[in-house]
């Protein structure tokens, strides 16, 4: 009978106490650790794409700029009998 309950105890039954405090703490560093990596991406993006915002403002104000000249050239070409 003691043969039988030996085999029944779950894996984690022999691991000392003072082990599962070092895995704990490795689960919680890694959590700890990842919420970092993913707070300071955010940070990137966000420059990223105030970046990106200015550089499409500066484009279509040249587009602007292009299309007046275009527009003035088709007028020029209208205007010619």
């Amino acid at each position: 009978m003691l043969h039988a309950a030996e085999e029944t105890l779950p894996f984690f039954y022999y691991i000392p106490w003072f082990a599962w405090i070092a895995i704990i703490g490795a689960i919680v560093w890694g959590i700890v650790a990842i919420i970092g990596a993913l707070g300071g991406r955010n940070k990137g993006v966000e420059e990223a794409l105030k970046q990106n915002t200015a550089i499409n403002e500066k484009l279509i104000e040249r587009l602007d700029g292009i299309d007046g000249r275009l527009g003035a050239v088709e007028k020029t070409l209208n205007d010619i009998p």
